[in-house]
């Protein structure tokens, strides 16, 4: 008895378990498998555990869907948004709780609230802005669910995915899959991938150099030229990589990666 009272003081609860779905974002815009994640919260649900969704740079269509748990099937108690929310002009977050959660902290005093909040909560410009861009997204979703046939377009000349079975919306394809396979044969790329706006290129290290933030000699020389082209790519540690609208036409997405693959072949 006395064994087992001290393994149920050494037990380590957990509160939560927080995620950046499918794209680490501050993690150096790497992709994740989404089949991991998914279990990862079969496991924390089984357990009773809330999940909260860090989506501020992956939420509003920056991935080809309104929400990543439209691909991992699966709901969170919490989700942030931001950056989307006010097509990348203004400050301004959201916070979205279930039900559960929410009345968790209902209540007629402070010792029942959950006291949070900053200055600009709730800013009258940002919230117009916020409305302007998720009547712009609302556009975007109602003209997508419409074409669910292979092959289709939609106004930006972004090819649509059909509906799965569970009737999902479909997922926007933004990067030629092609073009950016092409950029993976360059001799200093590791690896290339994409996923609705983003385009995401590793470049190889030396062996022994460290990656992460404290690589970005290999990264920034390379974004600078791109800058000198006209296009804006952000270098994190050895990680180039491209963010586009949601509303950007594949055309332009096509043109960006030409670019960027001609920039990559003259450092290869």
């Amino acid at each position: 008895q006395q064994q087992q009272q001290q393994q149920q003081q050494q037990q380590t609860f957990i509160g939560s378990v927080i995620i950046e779905p499918l794209l680490l974002g501050a993690g150096g815009m790497k992709f994740v498998d989404p089949l991991w994640q998914r279990a990862l919260m079969d496991i924390a649900k089984s357990k009773s555990v809330p999940i909260i969704f860090d989506e501020v740079a992956s939420g509003l269509f920056r991935l080809g869907v309104s929400s990543s748990r439209e691909i991992l099937q699966s709901n969170p108690d919490i989700a942030a948004y931001a950056k989307l929310l006010t097509g990348g002009l203004l400050p301004l977050s959201v916070t979205l709780a279930s039900e559960d959660i929410f009345n968790a902290f209902w209540g007629e005093t402070k010792a029942e609230a959950l006291l949070h909040g900053h200055s600009y909560t709730a800013h009258p410009v940002g919230c117009v802005s916020a409305l302007h861009s998720l009547e712009t997204y609302e556009h975007l979703f109602q003209s997508r669910t419409l074409l669910t046939s292979s092959g289709d377009i939609d106004e930006n000349n972004n090819e649509i995915s059909s509906t799965d079975s569970h009737g999902n919306l479909p997922l926007s394809n933004y990067f030629d899959q092609g073009q950016v396979a092409q950029l993976s044969q360059c001799s200093i790329v590791q690896q290339s991938m994409s996923l609705g706006t983003v385009v995401a290129v590793t470049i190889q290290l030396q062996d022994g150099q460290g990656g992460g933030y404290g690589a970005l000699s290999k990264t920034q020389p390379i974004v600078k030229i791109l800058h000198d082209k006209g296009l804006y790519a952000r270098p994190l540690g050895n990680v180039v990589y491209i963010m586009v609208s949601p509303l950007t036409s594949k055309v332009e997405c096509s043109r960006l990666c030409d670019i960027l693959l001609e920039t990559l072949q003259e450092f290869s």
